[in-house]
């Protein structure tokens, strides 16, 4: 899982490359009274929780993994009321409702698992998957917080997202490589033996190369989010991965339909765009906000009513 972590870090450091391959050199100097310390705290959050994930997929599926991640929505709540200062409304502490009991149900869904039960692959004791999700949820604390840190110090600072993910990597390799040595050092992690891996295993190697580019868009993209939007929207995309996953779990035939998963994901996806007002009840709008939406509405509906009886 820690070499894992430290190409996730490549991929970031790529980032760091096209920056100052894309941006003219006045430009470079306009951001370089941005002190660095800010983007070791984002890196090492970052670190934690891409290695307590990596941890987690030993123990459990990849798309159950990544509807656990969907707890984010929580933690960036929590984490953007004390450090932030918002203020939740009420579709807010609804959306956070939802989230928690789709969180459940997905947890739950894996005592349940058709394909073991009718001997298709051998099944996980429920112990371990219990851990593999801990792992997951824990990883959120420390996602959120990279989430909530980031916006806030691009808030202070005019910093271009390929710069924030490019020093995250940067900082990534120096701390990993420092991590990996010691964990070699004490036999904990063969590095070694992974590049030797991938150096003899081709679809191994193509997916590792593959990962390393697709984490580089992937954080370029999602700091953009939090630059121009927040981190609650970062969050929300980053859920919207995971049915992408699980059809190609299925499709594969890597994972097996279950029922109580698929509820758990409807419910956690509901109250993820509830949280972020992609799904708009009235009743949780504030008083003001909830009129104002009423008379829009209405007037919307009035609209095309209007065209059609005039002559």
């Amino acid at each position: 899982p820690f070499f894992q972590t430290m190409l996730m870090m490549i991929g970031e450091f790529f980032c760091l490359i096209a920056f100052y391959a894309t941006t003219s050199r006045e430009d470079v100097q306009k951001v370089q009274d941005v002190p660095n310390h800010i983007f070791m705290v984002a890196c090492v959050l970052d670190w934690t929780a891409t290695t307590l994930v990596n941890f987690a997929y030993v123990f459990i599926a990849a798309s159950v993994a990544q509807m656990t991640r969907g707890s984010i929505v929580i933690f960036t709540c929590l984490l953007s009321v004390t450090f932030l200062g918002r203020k939740q409304q009420p579709y807010h502490i609804a959306g956070v409702v939802l989230v928690f009991v789709g969180i459940t149900l997905v947890s739950v869904s894996t005592f349940f698992d058709p394909a073991a039960a009718h001997g298709d692959h051998p099944a996980r004791s429920g112990t371990a998957q219990m851990f593999g999700i801990g792992l997951c949820i824990s990883a959120q604390v420390f996602q959120a917080s990279m989430l909530v840190y980031e916006e806030k110090i691009m808030s202070q600072y005019d910093v271009p997202p390929l710069r924030v993910v490019g020093m995250e990597g940067f900082f990534g390799i120096l701390i990993g490589g420092i991590v990996l040595c010691a964990l070699n050092a004490f036999s904990v992690e063969s590095t070694p033996a992974a590049i030797y891996q991938l150096t003899h295993s081709m679809p191994l190697l193509i997916a590792a190369v593959g990962s390393i580019f697709s984490i580089a868009f992937f954080n370029f993209a999602g700091v953009t989010v939090t630059q121009q939007a927040s981190a609650v929207a970062r969050s929300t995309i980053d859920v919207s991965r995971t049915i992408l996953i699980w059809a190609v779990e299925l499709a594969f035939g890597w994972n097996s339909f279950n029922v109580l998963q698929l509820m758990g994901f409807v419910v956690l996806a509901t109250g993820t765009m509830l949280y972020n007002r992609l799904i708009v009840l009235p009743m949780l709008e504030p008083r003001g906000e909830a009129e104002a939406l009423v008379i829009g509405l209405k007037k919307l509906g009035a609209g095309p009513a209007a065209k059609a009886a005039d002559p």
